[in-house]
């Protein structure tokens, strides 16, 4: 509602969407579905520690259900979507598919907020009270996140029982988790393997990222774009709205003065962002909803 008062009221501002190059756009919807299909590794994966095999087109399709849930529904909901799923087809115990999850938070954070403090770095220049905030930020994620990544709970402690019997239900899945951590954490050509795709995924972002503010014939440092692809790979794991709408925008905009850009030129791409990734997503959705239904004629 307030960026749409804005748009309204600010109009002009906004001419450069006009000529946008139509043809890196086409390149951003490929980046989109490559980004999807990294992130559908990421699940096949994390899922064989628990002795669960998924092909590539599934996994893709998996990692397709949390994008369509992330984008059309509030509160992260395709993590939710993408748990049921595992669970009816299967068999994944909620408990293992938070322990997946959990894998995949703390490699995420660990490796963009390592890419964010790099970016921070190469930024140094850039004294002011937002740039020391985002310091502190990505200093403290990812300290937090090196720490949980190393971690192994010992096995003793997961199998303590709790005496109210609600309480108990929700600790054994909590201590499920734990333990499915435990397997992923042991298996140190795993997290290489979850690591790098993690970094694949991040190069993807870059590429989105790039390809839009090219295509709307501005420029940007690297230095910069390493900033503006962290808070946008980030900013998904503050997901309150459909879409992630106005948190990611907001994150931008505080960031604004070290990235360089102005505002309508950050609601620019964030209008790319969303258009072309709305296109991607409801194609990708009809195709395969498509398949499903031939496939069960």
């Amino acid at each position: 509602m307030v960026f749409a008062v804005y748009f309204f009221l600010n109009i002009h501002k906004f001419k450069i969407l006009l000529h946008a190059n139509l043809y890196l756009l086409v390149v951003i919807v490929l980046f989109d579905f490559l980004n999807i299909a990294s992130n559908g590794l990421f699940v096949k994966f994390s899922l064989r520690p628990f002795r669960k095999h998924i092909s590539t087109v599934e996994s893709t399709y998996v990692a397709l259900i949390s994008s369509v849930g992330n984008f059309f529904a509030p509160v992260g909901s395709g993590f939710g979507f993408r748990a049921v799923y595992l669970k009816k087809r299967h068999g994944l115990a909620y408990g293992d598919y938070m322990a997946t999850l959990y894998g995949n938070y703390i490699i995420v954070f660990l490796v963009n907020s390592f890419f964010g403090l790099l970016a921070l770095y190469l930024l140094r220049a850039h004294h002011s009270n937002e740039f020391f905030v985002l310091v502190m930020v990505f200093g403290g994620v990812f300290l937090v996140s090196l720490l949980l990544s190393l971690i192994k709970v010992p096995s003793h402690l997961l199998e303590r029982d709790i005496k109210n019997k609600y309480m108990n239900k929700l600790a054994k899945i909590f201590f499920q988790m734990l333990d499915g951590w435990n397997g992923i954490v042991a298996n140190r050509l795993l997290m290489i393997q979850l690591i790098l795709l993690v970094m694949v995924n991040f190069l993807f972002s870059l590429l989105v990222a790039k390809t839009e503010i090219v295509a709307l014939h501005l420029t940007i440092s690297f230095p910069a774009l390493l900033l503006f692809s962290v808070l946008g790979s980030l900013s998904l794991f503050v997901s309150v709205t459909p879409a992630n709408l106005g948190v990611k925008e907001a994150i931008y905009l505080f960031s604004s003065t070290v990235i360089g850009f102005s505002v309508p030129q950050i609601l620019s791409i964030a209008l790319i962002d969303r258009g072309v990734l709305f296109v991607v997503l409801v194609v990708l959705w009809a195709a395969t909803s498509r398949l499903k239904l031939a496939k069960i004629r």
